[in-house]
């Protein structure tokens, strides 16, 4: 459930179907803050400018009703919970980018704050290059410790994705849906296996149905939670295009895999280097410039499937040069109990080795 007051009243306006940014901007700009809205009474929310009145009147009654409270109680069992952009835990790359979501909604987990993360996304319909570029980024990114973010399309986004989870890594998903629904349904057994070993994210509450409409917004999403944006093989007019307008805006790096002249699958990504996108010349060669190549960056150990969540926050923060426990309750802000009993269980699995007292580094393969 819902942890105070002020998580109530956004879950209240977030979880409302058919209120968007814009929507929840109006009722801010009118009481000030959620809080202040849910405390409002029904006449005043229905004086609400720029809204429709169904929206006013289905707002009243949930509010009143507390119908979405009983929503979320039942979203819980399916392993669904929110967040607020007003919680402390709410992702800080999302924070400070224009038009950062007033909520999540998560299937799994939210990506690691302490971790690199590259969004890589792409057409539907690919080449056999694209489709093998993809899996080997999305392999070779796991393999070196990076998250990958994507929206779990078909095509270069799914590719990547699953490739990310095959190594071992983490992978995560925005969804033009609400987490409850996959979407396309072929992707059945990625969905569970991101909610298992990342996550499923929206802005959009369970039950909104993957509209035409979602897919544009959710895109910023997608550049917000990553550091580093590749597109591979876009068509002109793409998402993949908006999702790279997005990182541009939002201070992303842009990298793009360069296509031959006239093919219409990699126009997009064609336009984009010509404008000024980095060159996406072999995986190997962007993971160095990146640094995430380089002979010192730890490696993800297959067996990081099975750690427990507070263990893999504790190892992502372990490298190869002495770090003492106090920097690493710093580092993962958990507290100091909490962060002893993960490098105790992480030194049994033999993934990492204490040098001296209290100080920790990466067990060599």
């Amino acid at each position: 459930m819902v942890s105070d007051g002020k998580e109530e009243a956004w879950l209240w306006l977030c979880s409302q179907q058919g209120l968007y940014y814009g929507g929840i901007q109006k009722i801010l700009g009118r009481f000030g803050d959620a809080q202040a809205a849910y405390s409002a009474g029904d006449e005043a929310i229905r004086e609400c400018p720029g809204l429709s009145l169904k929206i006013k009147n289905e707002l009243a009654g949930r509010r009143r009703e507390k119908a979405f409270l009983r929503e979320y109680h039942k979203w819980g069992k399916e392993g669904i919970h929110f967040i607020s952009a007003a919680h402390e835990k709410f992702p800080e790359r999302l924070r400070n980018i224009p038009e950062s979501p007033f909520g999540l909604f998560i299937k799994g987990e939210l990506p690691c704050p302490f971790r690199p993360a590259v969004a890589v996304v792409g057409g539907r319909k690919c080449t056999s290059y694209g489709k093998n570029i993809s899996q080997e980024l999305g392999r070779k990114l796991a393999e070196h410790g990076v998250e990958v973010i994507s929206g779990m399309a078909y095509g270069i986004d799914g590719f990547a994705q699953q490739a990310a989870l095959d190594a071992g890594g983490a992978s995560f998903a925005v969804l033009g849906s609400g987490v409850d629904i996959c979407y396309p349904i072929s992707h059945r057994g990625l969905y569970g296996a991101l909610a298992d070993r990342g996550g499923l994210i929206s802005e959009f509450p369970p039950g909104s149905p993957p509209a035409a409409y979602h897919f544009p917004m959710r895109n910023r999403i997608i550049s917000g939670l990553a550091d580093v944006v590749v597109v591979i093989e876009a068509r002109m007019k793409s998402g993949s295009l908006i999702t790279a307008d997005f990182a541009l805006e939002q201070g992303r790096d842009v990298y793009a895999l360069p296509g031959r002249s006239g093919d219409e699958l990699s126009a997009g990504s064609n336009r984009l280097i010509a404008q000024g996108a980095g060159v996406l010349l072999s995986v190997p060669a962007f993971l160095e410039e990146l640094g995430y190549g380089s002979a010192d960056a730890p490696k993800i150990k297959k067996c990081n499937i099975g750690l427990e969540t507070n263990e893999i926050l504790v190892y992502s923060c372990v490298d190869l040069q002495p770090k003492s426990l106090q920097e690493l309750v710093t580092e993962t802000k958990a507290s100091a109990a909490a962060v002893a009993e993960a490098l105790i269980r992480l030194e049994l699995k033999g993934l990492i080795k204490e040098v001296w007292k209290n100080y920790y580094i990466l067990r060599d393969e």
